[in-house]
């Protein structure tokens, strides 16, 4: 590109011919760190910024969507992921992406069940085992998830 220093537009570019050649989609930061141990000066301002915003449009999940106390939070959630699992289902990658934060979400939900100091410990199991369900047949986690709803064992402990 013979450019001193890269900054956001050279990264763009990049990455659109990365995504052209290999049908993926690379942050900004995973593209700087490879070109800076080649030697290539890096205009840090600026890769940070599109980094920060390149990110924020390809997150899957918001904070908001991952933080709740309640089932009806957790029922958004679900809906959420199953949402995306339709969107995904023609785009292996963004589907295998989803899988693997659905995968990465239930294991910090495990470990908050173990908690002992944990709130909503009895939520965070339900959720877990709901993703686990979900992980290993999603295509009938939705009837499954409706017939879940109505046992006994369930309204006893979540309604309200």
């Amino acid at each position: 590109m013979d450019k001193e220093v890269v900054g956001a537009q050279e990264l763009e570019s990049i990455q659109e011919t990365i995504a052209e050649r290999f049908g993926t989609s690379v942050s900004p930061a995973s593209i700087a760190r490879a070109l800076a141990d080649h030697g290539v000066g890096l205009g840090h301002p600026e890769i940070l910024q599109t980094d920060l915003q390149w990110r924020e449009c390809h997150q899957l999940f918001s904070p908001e969507d991952l933080t709740f106390g309640t089932i009806a939070a957790a029922n958004l959630l679900i809906e959420k992921v199953e949402s995306l699992r339709r969107q995904f289902e023609n785009n292996a990658a963004m589907a295998e992406r989803l899988r693997h934060e659905v995968r990465q979400f239930k294991t910090e939900l495990d470990l908050l069940a173990v908690n002992e100091k944990a709130q909503n410990r009895e939520l965070a199991q339900e959720i877990a085992q709901w993703l686990a369900i979900w992980l290993q047949t999603p295509q009938i986690f939705s009837e499954w998830l409706s017939l879940r709803r109505a046992t006994s064992d369930f309204q006893s402990r979540f309604s309200s």
